[in-house]
């Protein structure tokens, strides 16, 4: 008679939060932080292996991995890395979603950095730190999908939201008084972006297939979020009338975005330049990021809960949170090769930012931590623990829906997005998760 394998005896939530956590700790968050290129950095994949071992990733990427590591009491760390950013600053105030080295020409200066001025926004950083040699560095500001250009907004967003984290963490003043000037001119690089319509151009806030060509939902709600995050900071330094002006500003957008994209119960994707509001591809991401930062009025967010809490798509194949609840819907005018020839083939799919993805569960849990919906944003947690785990302890970059109850997941294993975003989660909500004991 064959043996019987024992069963392991079933893990409560508890712990198998306790495990993911510590697993996304152990296994990506502190062997990235290298600090191999300057102070302050690390890496976005666990060992480096993709996207570069001395980049940097100054967009969504590395904000919400600094983040996390103000959560783990890593604050040298992200002080050294705040600076190391700020040099990159362009004289206009945007900051650089991608910054490598210019110790010799960069690569790719004809396909996926053409965006790159070089030699131009070549930049010397020197930290005058023991073992290290001040070298030359060059950020890109602009996409290889030029005329769309996505992600158009995100790294000056990261930026300045960046900075009022380290402001809370930290309530260091001093601090805050040597960095203020450089976070406004990030807000008002923002602010430059206005179109006559009143929205802030940037296509895709965090993606670029396909690029939500050219006023994106998000996009708008984290620039609200930014120019009140301004507010908050002028004000802790006393500069009243900088605050005030922020606060109109922010309020001047939230207004604009409320009465072009409510659509009754539910808050649209983005507005095309020649189609106008589109709202083909069910829930978005947009709603979450309306609820999360305060730009949906009380009675929008009361009308669209509801909606946003009975719809399974979400969490397709039980993995938060994907961008849409209609994957299959996207149209062929939609893709960026229909607006423009970009000069070279690319290796993914048209639709490769549909797909869950932690920048979207981060809005995701927290509208949920604003509607003190700590039911579901414990579920999250859990889910997203389950998947790192069957896999190691790793996370993936994507997990795209399929036209199953599964999802395949795209992107290096070991990415970095998924466990920061899980601690902050779970690190940054102690109430919720006290029974966790990290």
């Amino acid at each position: 008679m064959a043996e019987t394998a024992p069963v392991s005896p079933p893990v409560d939530a508890a712990t198998l939060i306790r495990q993911g956590v510590t697993a996304a700790i152990k296994q990506t968050l502190e062997p990235a932080a290298t600090e191999k290129a300057y102070p302050g950095h690390f890496t976005i994949v666990a060992d480096g292996h993709w996207f570069g071992q001395e980049n940097t990733w100054p967009g969504l990427d590395s904000w919400q991995m600094a983040g996390a590591y103000l959560l783990l009491g890593r604050t040298q760390l992200v002080r050294d890395y705040f600076d190391y950013v700020q040099a990159s600053q362009r004289a206009d105030g945007n900051i650089p979603y991608a910054i490598v080295s210019a110790d010799t020409p960069p690569d790719h200066l004809t396909t996926y950095n053409k965006g790159m001025r070089y030699p131009e926004d070549v930049f010397i950083y020197d930290s005058k730190r023991p073992g290290y040699t001040a070298r030359k560095w060059i950020g890109s500001c602009s996409h290889w999908i030029a005329k769309i250009n996505p992600l158009g907004t995100l790294a000056a967003v990261s930026y300045v939201l960046l900075g009022a984290e380290f402001f809370t963490a930290t309530g260091d003043k001093a601090w805050l008084e040597s960095k203020l000037a450089s976070l406004d001119r990030a807000a008002k690089y923002l602010l430059s972006r206005k179109s006559e319509n009143g929205l802030i151009a940037g296509a895709g806030f965090y993606t670029e297939m396909p690029p939500r060509h050219q006023w994106d939902g998000v996009a708008q709600c984290y620039v609200v979020h930014v120019f009140n995050q301004c507010t908050r900071l002028n004000a802790a330094l006393g500069r009243a009338a900088a605050a005030t002006r922020w606060s109109a500003e922010a309020a001047t957008l939230a207004a604009r975005f409320r009465e072009v994209f409510w659509r009754g119960d539910h808050f649209a994707e983005y507005v095309h330049p020649e189609r106008g509001v589109i709202d083909l591809h069910g829930l978005s991401d947009v709603n979450w990021a309306a609820v999360a930062y305060d730009v949906a009025t009380p009675v929008q967010a009361d009308a669209l809960w509801p909606r946003m809490m009975g719809e399974p798509a979400f969490w397709h194949g039980d993995m938060p949170t994907q961008t849409v609840s209609k994957p299959f819907t996207y149209q062929e005018w939609e893709f960026f090769e229909s607006h423009e020839d970009v000069g070279f083939k690319i290796a993914v799919g048209q639709l490769y930012d549909v797909a869950a993805m932690g920048r979207v569960w981060f809005l995701e849990w927290q509208a949920c931590v604003k509607r003190g919906e700590t039911k579901r944003l414990r579920e999250s947690v859990v889910k997203v623990c389950q998947m790192g785990l069957r896999d190691g302890g790793f996370w993936h970059e994507r997990y795209h829906p399929l036209q199953v109850a599964r999802v395949d997941w795209t992107g290096p294993r070991g990415y970095g997005e998924y466990p920061a975003i899980l601690g902050r989660a779970v690190l940054g909500n102690p109430a919720v998760f006290a029974d966790v004991r990290l």
